[in-house]
């Protein structure tokens, strides 16, 4: 799509970045949830075990490969349009049924759930996103989309943070707070439009330039009729010519989230080995906000300096800030901590990429698919 972009078209793209953000404003906030109820009260009232807290530690993040890897597929057979919708509704009905849980394997189970469908959303959003912006400003929109999974993630900390300080039996409104966004989320995406891009490679052009015409009064499609007539094949991100593009979206992605999902789990007792002691919690909560600051400077940084400049530095800051935490034992406390958050702004920085990088390597026939395998890669 070439040119000035139209009032409508301005309109449409904030209304589409928005929908699209929100399910990434989720994924942070469910993470967050369960690993404010295993700080909290919720630990002791449902007789959680240490097997059971690493489980439903991982229930999330296993559900999410298993969406990632085959829901993305799913979603370049049928299209982006109706998945958008369903894997948001299977998320709802699972926010309201976690708010009753009365044993671990519930919790164990419904946390898979909601990972299938934060899995498959992020297979459908960003490429449906990506797949409407201008080239120009791709980088800025969906960098947004990560910078809405650090403030969810905020959010719900804040939300745990408060009830278990100051309600703790309060613990099941951490869990089943997730409905409201959700809720708010599905309202703003009933009535989005299939992606032009991926209505093309199917063979349907004219469906795709109404769609163009109507919601963003664009009158030069530029290179999206362009978009190449292919089928649907999970093979062809592991041919001769996607291998080494495949590989390099499963491998930064994972390098950039392994660490921060291991490490930001179990933030209060890392920070407490650290020497912050009490103030664990409280430190917990600032390297949230340190991670979303240094998301917010990737975020203004992407589309003027480039992927590659936002990815390689701040992934070898992150690597030896890691290592001078790993060394606390030989350092004084203040020093072990101020490593610790310097990783969570360099790992900030970079965190936009995942919402990026895949969705522009990839050609729009099997580009949910790619994205679907980088993100079960990294989980």
């Amino acid at each position: 799509m070439d040119g000035a972009l139209t009032p409508k078209a301005r309109s449409f793209l904030r209304r589409m970045t928005a929908a699209t953000g929100g399910g990434m404003f989720i994924d942070g906030f469910v993470f967050a949830t369960f690993a404010g109820i295993m700080a909290g009260r919720a630990h002791d009232e449902l007789r959680v075990t240490a097997l059971w807290e690493s489980l439903i530690s991982a229930s999330v993040l296993v559900g999410t490969f298993f969406g990632g890897l085959f829901l993305g597929y799913v979603t370049d057979r049928i299209g982006r349009r109706p998945m958008f919708t369903i894997d948001l509704s299977v998320f709802l009905a699972c926010a309201v049924l976690i708010y009753f849980v009365q044993e671990p394997w519930q919790v164990f189970a419904i946390g898979l759930v909601m990972g299938l469908a934060v899995g498959a959303d992020y297979s459908i959003g960003s490429p449906l996103l990506g797949e409407f912006a201008q080239a120009n400003s791709r980088g800025n929109r969906l960098g947004l989309l990560e910078i809405m999974w650090n403030v969810g993630y905020v959010v719900a900390y804040l939300i745990g943070y408060a009830i278990n300080t100051y309600e703790p039996g309060a613990w099941r409104f951490i869990l089943a707070a997730s409905a409201v966004p959700a809720i708010i989320c599905l309202i703003m995406r009933h009535g989005l439009p299939e992606s032009p891009r991926w209505l093309v490679s199917k063979g349907r052009r004219e469906e795709a330039l109404a769609i163009l015409r109507d919601q963003m009064e664009v009158s030069d499609p530029g290179d999206v009729i362009e978009e190449e007539e292919t089928g649907t094949r999970w093979g062809l991100l592991f041919s001769k010519d996607y291998l080494r593009r495949t590989v390099f979206a499963c491998t930064f992605w994972s390098a950039i989230v392994m660490p921060y999902f291991a490490l930001t789990f179990f933030q209060p007792t890392i920070l407490r080995t650290l020497g912050l002691g009490d103030s664990a919690l409280l430190g917990a909560l600032l390297g949230t906000i340190i991670a979303l600051v240094g998301a917010t400077i990737g975020w203004y940084l992407v589309d003027r300096v480039g992927r590659r400049r936002i990815l390689i530095t701040p992934m070898f800051v992150c690597g030896l800030f890691l290592l001078l935490a790993a060394a606390y034992s030989y350092l004084p406390a203040a020093v072990g901590a101020i490593c610790f958050f310097g990783y969570l702004f360099s790992y900030g920085i970079m965190s936009i990429l995942p919402g990026i990088y895949p969705e522009e390597i990839f050609p729009s026939s099997v580009r949910a698919s790619g994205v679907g395998v980088a993100t079960a890669a990294s989980r």
